[in-house]
């Protein structure tokens, strides 16, 4: 029997749809850990406020939010990913 408007969905069921959906957009499917990985660098990057991001990342400790899931990309880590892409771009090498 299929759940109702409003009726409760059985994990398996959500795990599920996930999947036809993911299928369907022809994307690969990720951990909701390496979802709030690719979502907290991109936070700290904008300059969004810690707290914020823990909220939406869902942390109760912002440690966990700084410390694990944040990883802050200075100045010389953009000149070198800068540098790597345009070695990538030569047509001699690719």
């Amino acid at each position: 029997m299929a759940a109702g408007l409003g009726d409760p969905l059985l994990p398996f069921a959500c795990l599920k749809l996930a999947d036809r959906l993911v299928k369907r957009a022809g994307v690969r499917r990720i951990t909701v850990r390496l979802a709030r990985h690719t979502c907290g660098t991109p936070f700290a990057f904008l300059k969004v406020h810690p707290k914020i991001a823990q909220a939406i990342l869902r942390h109760s400790q912002i440690s966990m939010t700084m410390d694990v899931y944040t990883h802050v990309v200075g100045d010389a880590e953009t000149e070198a990913v800068a540098m790597l892409a345009e070695l990538l771009e030569d047509p001699l090498i690719g």
